[in-house]
């Protein structure tokens, strides 16, 4: 049977003060009524009701996430004692699907991605599932690009898979520079990293026992169920003993047979607030607007009033964010630095 698996257990410290300790990214309604998450949730319903959905997040987060995740039994909202990225976070996940599905496919998925077209996410989704059950390969949805965007990773595809569409990843491209981004386009057979995962969970976890024997090895240790009163202490013991190491870098990026199916859904990853401009759509000015803004002569802001009014006289290419806690002003050029402030944030222990 279908699985899917939600990775929720991230903060989105890039779109702060929208995004906070208690309300973060995952938890916000970017480009839709509901949260994202909620919203990744009621996505997969087709392929697989709540019952098989297993969600990973941060033990801080757990209570946050299960009252977003309507009907998911909540031995099945796993609370990672600390984050050790998300290689060790899926073999642990594949673990506990395999003890109760030796046949587990897996369907992985992040949490906080806008995706514009359902049915198509859903269609290419399928696509994968077919490929990992008959080919017996570790499977992702590269994004066909749009732009020469050099915040995501690339895949490079090679010969055709049999399956049908898909084809052979010849290898994996870390964050190219803008030349490099432009190349990619323009050659073709690029696809962005979405981070968007279908295997049959026991194919996985003999990539592991290869790849990453450690992770293996304290796998062997969580022997309770998730129900379980041992099964707390195990995971901690687990994540203690483990490296902390992606998935992409740990796995996919080092094993034979991965396939990627070229998708196209409207997918973002809104990672920080200069995506914003691609999800809120764009007035007359090119400014991006959520909430109440009063803009005199200001062109290409990305602008969000969580309360009250915000007003701009003369400026551009800036991101204005206000909410009850705090105001954020920026280039936008300078989005992804808002990292900076909530880890200064965190020293002053205000975060």
């Amino acid at each position: 049977m279908t699985h899917i698996v939600i990775l929720a257990g991230g903060w989105g410290v890039r779109l702060w003060p929208m995004s906070t300790r208690s309300r973060p990214k995952q938890l916000l309604s970017i480009g839709g009524d509901a949260s994202l998450l909620a919203r990744t949730l009621v996505r997969v319903a087709p392929i697989a009701p709540p019952e098989r959905v297993l969600a990973i997040t941060s033990a801080l987060l757990r209570d946050l996430m299960a009252a977003e995740l309507a009907g998911v039994p909540d031995a099945r909202i796993i609370g990672e004692p600390v984050g050790k990225n998300t290689a060790p976070a899926i073999a642990l996940a594949a673990h506990i699907l395999v003890r109760e599905d030796p046949d587990a496919i897996m369907v992985v998925l992040p949490a906080d991605h806008v995706i514009g077209d359902d049915k198509a996410f859903r269609d290419a989704l399928e696509h994968a599932i077919e490929a990992a059950s008959t080919e017996d390969a570790l499977v992702t949805l590269g994004i066909v690009p749009t732009r020469p965007e050099t915040e995501y990773g690339y895949i490079e595809a090679g010969d055709p898979a049999a399956t049908e569409g898909a084809l052979l990843v010849r290898r994996f491209t870390e964050k190219p520079d803008a030349e490099a981004a432009r190349l990619f386009l323009h050659k073709g057979g690029y696809y962005w990293n979405s981070g968007m995962f279908v295997w049959r969970a026991e194919r996985f976890l003999d990539a592991v026992t290869g790849l990453l024997p450690d992770v293996a090895e304290a796998l062997g240790g969580v022997t309770a169920d998730p129900e379980d009163a041992a099964f707390e202490s195990q995971i901690a013991e687990y994540y203690d003993s483990v490296q902390a190491i992606s998935v992409d870098y740990g796995v996919m990026e080092r094993s034979d047979n991965v396939i990627v199916v070229p998708s196209d859904f409207g997918w973002d990853d809104v990672g920080a607030w200069s995506a914003l401009g691609r999800v809120w759509e764009p007035g007359e000015d090119g400014s991006s607007v959520s909430g109440e803004a009063v803009l005199v002569d200001t062109a290409d802001c990305i602008v969000r009033a969580e309360s009250g009014v915000v007003a701009a006289i003369g400026v551009s290419d800036l991101v204005i964010v206000h909410t009850p806690e705090a105001t954020l002003v920026c280039p936008r050029e300078r989005a992804r630095d808002v990292r900076q402030i909530v880890d200064e944030l965190k020293r002053r222990g205000k975060w």
